[in-house]
């Protein structure tokens, strides 16, 4: 889990922005978060897994129902760490606000 460590440790404002400015070329692609994204990443981890192992039976609902509770879990790790690293984010955002208020109040 040290890579949960390291993104919990690397989420900062600071961060992000220096992430925004050294970037020579944006990512790739997008995040497709709709009900047909999900029906095709699973179709591809079966065609995936009946290549890697050409014996396996796809229709074995035991193993499947193992896979998905595992995928969930995972799921259910990265939306905490997400909602943690969002919030993390959003109070830095705010306490920047509010040095900018204070300089533009001074002057």
């Amino acid at each position: 889990m040290s890579s949960v460590k390291g993104i919990l440790e690397r989420a900062s404002l600071d961060n992000v922005i220096a992430c925004l400015l050294d970037e020579p070329e944006p990512v790739k692609g997008t995040i497709d978060v709709s009900e047909k994204a999900i029906e095709n990443s699973y179709r591809e981890f079966i065609l995936e897994l009946t290549h890697l192992y050409p014996g396996i039976n796809k229709d074995d609902d035991e193993l499947f129902d193992a896979v998905i509770k595992f995928a969930a879990i995972l799921e259910e790790i990265y939306l905490k760490i997400g909602l943690i690293v969002g919030g993390k984010l959003d109070r830095e955002l705010k306490e920047g606000e509010k040095i900018l208020k204070d300089m533009a109040a001074a002057k």
